[in-house]
């Protein structure tokens, strides 16, 4: 089994490697560029900035900036800054 791993800026970028199952991913999107991220089953997620997060089922969401946060399930989050948590 190969490991994959995959920088992406883009939504374009984000949807393939969510597609291809890549093993990780992290995003890189230049300051005004929204990404669309969701969460969900095992998912682990590192948020900085302004970055918003949805996560559902057994997701790991760590928090930093002014992040925003909506879990449920199982979600386990950590929150820093100004992140605020729902």
């Amino acid at each position: 089994m190969t490991y994959t791993e995959r920088v992406v800026t883009t939504q374009a970028e984000l949807d393939a490697a969510l597609r291809e199952k890549a093993d990780w991913i992290e995003i890189r999107s230049p300051r005004g560029v929204w990404l669309d991220v969701t969460a969900s089953g095992s998912s682990t997620v590192t948020a900085y900035d302004s970055s918003t997060v949805t996560a559902s089922g057994s997701s790991t969401v760590t928090a930093s900036g002014s992040s925003t946060v909506t879990a449920s399930g199982s979600s386990t989050v950590t929150a820093y800054d100004s992140s605020t948590v729902t």
